[in-house]
C-alpha cells in the first residue's frame, strides 16, 4: 500500500472519532499487542517472533502508530505453512507478521461491537460468550424437540474462496469509515491472490468469515429454507436440522443455491443427509440417537477453527529450531562440524578437555563448547591446540578417533579405536598381496578407477570452457585406460598411472582461474596455495578412510597398488585413489574458482613453502564438510547416500571381496 492508496482516502485524514482512529490509537495498539503476545503465535514472513517484538515493543508500537496515522504503513510479508489434515487434505495457514497481527487485532476489537449485534443466534464460532459446548448443546436440544434428520454440511475450501468484492460490500453496509475499509482491502489483497480468500492466521479473518456467512444464517432464521428447519453453524461447518428426511433433502438443494449466490459451493463429498439413528460427527462430537459422545476422531476447534493451536505449535517449533540453530552456530564456531560431527580443535590456544563426562573446548578460561562424547564422530587437534589426558582417555573409551595434525593438514600421530574381527580379514588381505595375479587384478581395478575419474573430472570442469588442450588431454587419458588390461604386473600398472598423472595435472591447472596457478603437483612441503589445499584435503580424505578401515577390521597396511611395508598405509591409499578426483581435486577447484579462498588467506613470505592462515583454514574445513554432505547415488544399488556413506560402502565392498563374496569395483564418476 502506498501513501496514496493507504488509509487516507482522497488525501484526507480519517475523521476524528472514526473506527480507524479508534483502532490506531496508541492505547488500542498496546492492548492489541498484549493479546497477540498472550496468543504466542508464530513469526510471519519477516521472521520477527513474538519474543523479538517484545524486546522493543514500546518503540515498535509508537512507530506503528505513527505509520498508521501518516499513511506510510505497509503490511509485511506473509508466511505460508501447510499442515496435513486428518482427512488427507492440506490446510494452508497464511501468517501475517507480528506487527500486522497487532493492527489487525486492534481493528477486530474496534469492529466487534458494531458487527456482533448483526449476527444470528445460529452462529457459534469466533464470538464472545459463545463456544463449541453451546453449539453441541443446541444440536442435542433440537433433537429432543423432534428434529431427527440432519443436513451435515461443509463448504468447499471456504477460507480460500471468499470473494473480496462481495465481502467488502457487506462490510461497507455496516462500517461508514473509508479509511478503515481501505486498510482492510489492502490486507485482503496482500494475502489473497485473484481477489479471493481469507488468510487463516489473521486475527481479523474469523470476524469477516462470520460477516460473510451471515446471509446463510439469515436464510435459516427467516425460514427461507422452508418451515421446520434449524441451523447450527460453527465457522464453515454447519448442520441443518429437520423433522423429516424429505425436508432435509429439499433443504440441501436450497443451501447449495444460497451458497452459490455468495460465490461458494458445498463440498459434496463431505455433505450428506443423515439421521440421528445412523449417527454423525460434528465439532469433535459423535451424535447417535439421544447420545452425545466425544469423538475419538476429532478435537474441539478453538476460537479460530484450530488456527491458534496450529500457530502456537508452529511458534514452539520455531523456538526449538532457533535454539538448535543457535547451538549449531556455537558448536560450529567452536570447531564442531554441524553435519558430520567432526570436532576440529585447530585454533591457537584452544584445548580439548573433559568436564562432567562432557568433552569441552576451552580458549583460555572461556568454555566454548560442551558436548556429550556420543555426539562426536572424530577429533582433529591442530599444532597450536592441545588436549588434556582425561579428554583423550574419554575419546578412546568412546571409540572416538583422535588425529594430531600439523600446519599443512598432515597427520603427525593418532589414537584410533581397536578394530573388530581383524584376524580373518588380515589373512585374506595377506593372501591377496602374496598372489601376483590376484594382486595385479586388484591393482588394475584401483588404478583404472583413479584414471577414469581424472578424465571424468576434466570433462566436467571443461564443459563450459571447452578448452581444446584440456579436451585433448582427457582423450589421451582415455587411451591410457585402454592400456591397463594388458599390464601384467603392479609396476607396469603404476607406470600407466604415472603417464595419466603427467597429462592430468597440467590439464587441471589450465582450468584454474586467475590469480591461481599450479605449475606442478608438489605434495610436501606445499610451495603454493593450490598445492597446499590439495595436500590438506588429501590428508583429510586419508584420515576419513583410515578411521572407516579401522572400524571395519581391514588392515591399513596391506596394499596391492601402493605396496606393503612397515609404517606405510598401503590399503588406505589404495581405497583413497578412486575418491581423490571427485572429493579432493573437485573441491579444490571449487574453493579457488568460486572465490571461497582468497589471496589474503595465505602467507607466502617463505618462497619454499606456503602457510594457510586461520580464516583460510576455516574455509577449507567448511568446504570439506559441506562437500561431504552432498548427496551421491550408490553405484551398487542406486541408494542416495552422503559421501561418508559412499566411503563406507567402498570399504565394506572391499571387505566382502576379501571374504570371497563378490568382486570389488571401485567408485567411478559419471560425466
Amino acid at each position: 500500500m502506498t501513501k496514496r492508496d493507504g488509509p487516507k482516502r482522497d488525501g484526507k485524514r480519517p475523521p476524528r472519532h472514526s473506527l480507524y482512529e479508534q483502532a490506531t490509537r496508541l492505547d488500542s495498539l498496546e492492548a492489541a499487542w498484549h493479546r497477540v503476545r498472550a496468543n504466542a503465535g508464530a513469526a510471519g514472513g519477516d521472521g520477527v517472533t513474538v519474543g523479538l517484538f517484545d524486546e522493543g515493543a514500546a518503540v515498535r508500537l509508537l512507530s506503528l502508530h505513527k505509520a498508521l496515522r501518516d499513511g506510510s504503513y505497509l503490511p509485511g510479508p506473509i508466511r505460508r505453512v501447510s499442515f496435513a489434515k486428518a482427512d488427507g487434505g492440506e490446510r494452508v495457514l497464511s501468517i501475517p507478521c507480528v506487527v500486522d497481527r497487532v493492527v489487525q487485532t486492534a481493528v477486530t476489537d474496534a469492529l466487534v461491537p458494531h458487527l456482533e449485534p448483526e449476527f444470528e443466534d445460529a452462529s457459534f464460532a469466533y464470538r464472545p460468550g459463545r463456544s463449541v459446548v453451546q453449539a453441541v448443546e443446541r444440536v442435542r436440544a433440537l433433537r429432543g424437540k423432534g428434529y431427527l434428520w440432519v443436513v451435515d454440511g461443509d463448504i468447499e475450501r471456504f477460507f480460500d474462496r471468499v470473494p473480496h468484492g462481495p465481502l467488502l460490500a457487506a462490510l461497507d453496509v455496516h462500517v461508514d469509515d473509508p479509511a478503515l475499509m481501505d486498510l482492510i482491502a489492502v490486507w485482503l489483497e496482500h494475502a489473497g491472490e485473484g481477489g479471493l480468500g481469507l488468510p487463516q492466521g489473521s486475527p481479523l479473518s474469523p470476524l469477516l468469515s462470520n460477516l460473510y456467512l451471515d446471509d446463510l444464517d439469515e436464510a435459516a432464521q427467516d425460514a427461507a429454507f422452508g418451515p421446520g428447519v434449524r441451523l447450527v453453524r460453527y465457522a464453515d461447518d454447519f448442520v441443518l436440522l429437520c423433522r423429516t428426511e424429505a425436508r432435509a433433502r429439499a433443504v440441501l438443494e436450497r443451501v447449495g443455491e444460497t451458497l452459490a449466490a455468495l460465490g461458494l459451493s458445498l463440498n459434496r463429498d463431505k455433505t450428506r443427509v443423515v439421521s440421528f439413528d445412523s449417527g454423525f460427527r460434528f465439532l469433535g462430537h459423535l451424535f447417535v440417537k439421544s447420545m452425545v459422545l466425544r469423538s475419538p476422531a476429532g478435537e474441539d476447534p478453538d476460537q479460530d477453527g484450530g488456527a491458534s493451536a496450529l500457530l502456537r505449535a508452529l511458534a514452539h517449533e520455531d523456538d526449538r529450531e532457533a535454539e538448535q540453530g543457535a547451538r549449531r552456530d556455537a558448536e560450529e564456531s567452536a570447531g564442531l562440524s554441524p553435519v558430520t560431527r567432526v570436532l576440529y580443535v585447530m585454533e591457537r590456544g584452544r584445548t580439548l578437555a573433559l568436564r562432567n563426562h562432557s568433552l569441552t573446548v576451552r580458549e583460555g578460561e572461556a568454555e566454548l563448547l560442551a558436548i556429550a562424547p556420543g555426539r562426536v564422530g572424530r577429533v582433529e587437534i591442530g599444532p597450536a591446540a592441545g588436549v588434556e589426558d582425561e579428554a583423550l582417555r574419554a575419546c578412546l573409551t568412546e571409540d572416538i578417533p583422535v588425529h594430531f595434525v600439523d600446519g599443512w593438514g598432515r597427520s603427525v600421530g593418532d589414537c584410533l579405536p581397536p578394530g573388530r574381527d581383524r584376524a580373518g580379514l588380515h589373512l585374506a588381505q595377506a593372501r591377496l598381496v602374496l598372489d601376483p595375479v590376484a594382486r595385479a587384478a586388484a591393482a588394475r581395478s584401483f588404478a583404472g578407477a583413479r584414471i577414469h575419474n581424472q578424465r571424468a573430472l576434466l570433462r566436467r570442469l571443461n564443459r563450459s570452457l571447452k578448452d581444446k588442450e584440456t579436451a585433448a588431454a582427457a582423450a589421451r587419458i582415455g587411451r591410457l585406460i585402454r592400456k591397463l588390461p594388458i599390464q601384467g604386473d603392479v609396476a607396469a600398472i603404476m607406470g600407466v598411472e604415472g603417464e595419466a598423472a603427467a597429462l592430468y595435472w597440467p590439464a587441471l591447472a589450465r582450468l584454474l582461474r586467475e590469480p591461481w596457478r599450479l605449475d606442478r603437483r608438489r605434495r610436501q612441503p606445499p610451495p603454493d596455495p593450490v598445492n597446499l589445499v590439495l595436500s590438506w584435503l588429501s590428508a583429510l580424505l586419508i584420515r576419513e578412510v583410515e578411521v572407516l578401515i579401522s572400524r571395519h577390521g581391514v588392515h591399513p597396511g596391506f596394499g596391492v597398488l601402493h605396496g606393503t611395508r612397515d609404517t606405510h598405509q598401503g590399503c588406505v591409499y589404495d581405497l583413497v585413489e578412486p575418491l581423490r578426483g571427485p572429493l579432493v581435486e573437485a573441491l579444490t577447484m571449487t574453493l579457488f574458482n568460486q572465490r571461497h579462498l582468497k589471496v589474503d588467506h595465505f602467507d607466502r613470505s617463505d618462497p619454499d613453502r606456503c602457510r594457510i592462515l586461520p580464516e583460510g583454514r576455516r574455509e577449507v574445513i567448511r568446504g570439506w564438510e559441506a562437500w561431504l554432505d552432498n548427496p551421491i547415488r550408490s553405484p551398487r544399488d542406486g541408494r542416495r547416500l552422503k559421501w561418508r556413506g559412499l566411503m563406507e560402502e567402498e570399504i565394506l565392498s572391499f571387505a566382502r571381496s576379501l571374504r570371497g563374496a563378490g568382486e570389488h569395483i571401485p567408485y567411478r564418476m559419471d560425466y
